[in-house]
């Protein structure tokens, strides 16, 4: 069972300036991540590639989306890119 079953978000998350500077697409897959971290995904410990696959598969995209995704989340500070 989720640990966490929600998490909190601020309602100021719409003028956030990092989320304004992403694609629309991109703010929906950062809240994907959020959710991810939430319910311990992201905190599997298990080999690091397996992990960016089952995310991937969770996001419904390919594995070499998530990574340009990481990238572009990374660039304006949301995530770390190696760790999400």
């Amino acid at each position: 069972m989720n640990k966490r079953p929600w998490f909190r978000a601020y309602s100021e998350m719409i003028d956030d300036e990092k989320l304004r500077l992403l694609a629309f697409e991109d703010r929906w897959h950062y809240v994907a991540i959020l959710c991810c971290k939430c319910s311990d995904i992201l905190d599997d410990d298990c080999d690091q590639q397996l992990l960016r696959r089952k995310i991937a598969v969770k996001m419904g995209v390919q594995l070499r989306e998530l990574e340009e995704i990481a990238m572009r989340l990374s660039e304006v500070g949301l995530i770390d890119q190696d760790s999400l």
